[in-house]
C-alpha cells in the first residue's frame, strides 16, 4: 500500500510524455493543482490542445528525449509504448525525480489517484493499482454524496 501524501504542485514543473486517453485524463486532473505542465508527444489530442488554452500547459509536438527531464520535478510516462515508458521512468529515477508509468505499476514511485474536489475539500482515492473499478465506483458515490 502507498501512503497518501498531499503536495503543493503550484510551483512544480510536471512532464507528461504521451498524449493519449490516459495522459489527457491525468492532465485534466492536474490542471487544478499544477504550476506548469509540459506535454511531449508527436501528436496531441484535441482535448489536450483545448486545456492548453485555459491552463499553463506547454505543448511539445516531438518525440521524447532525456533532455526534457532537466527541468522536471515530476514525471508521468503515459505513452502506448511500454518500453519507452520504462526508459522514461528509469531515467527520471536516476535523476531522483518521482515518476509514474501508466503501463507498469511496479515502476511507479507514486500512484495517480482518482480525485474528488468540492469547496476546497480534496479527496484522493486509490486501490494501490489493484481495482480501478472499485476506485471509480467510490469516486462516483463520493461525488453524489457531496452533490457534485
Amino acid at each position: 500500500m502507498y501512503f497518501p501524501l498531499f503536495i503543493d504542485l503550484s510551483q512544480k514543473n510536471i512532464l507528461v510524455v504521451g498524449a493519449g486517453t490516459i495522459a489527457a485524463r491525468r492532465i485534466r486532473t492536474l490542471c487544478g493543482f499544477a504550476g506548469t505542465i509540459t506535454v511531449c508527444a508527436p501528436q496531441m489530442r484535441p482535448e489536450i490542445r483545448e486545456l492548453s488554452e485555459k491552463y499553463p500547459i506547454r505543448l511539445l509536438e516531438e518525440r521524447y528525449t532525456e533532455k526534457l527531464l532537466d527541468t522536471a520535478d515530476l514525471v508521468l510516462a503515459a505513452t502506448d509504448d511500454r518500453e519507452l515508458n520504462r526508459k522514461i521512468v528509469t531515467a527520471a529515477k536516476e535523476r531522483k525525480i518521482p515518476a509514474n508509468s501508466c503501463s507498469e505499476k511496479e515502476l511507479c514511485d507514486f500512484y495517480f489517484p482518482s480525485i474528488v474536489t468540492k469547496d476546497g475539500l480534496v479527496i484522493g482515492l486509490t486501490a494501490s493499482g489493484t481495482d480501478h473499478g472499485l476506485v471509480k465506483r467510490t469516486r462516483m458515490e463520493l461525488e453524489e454524496y457531496l452533490g457534485k
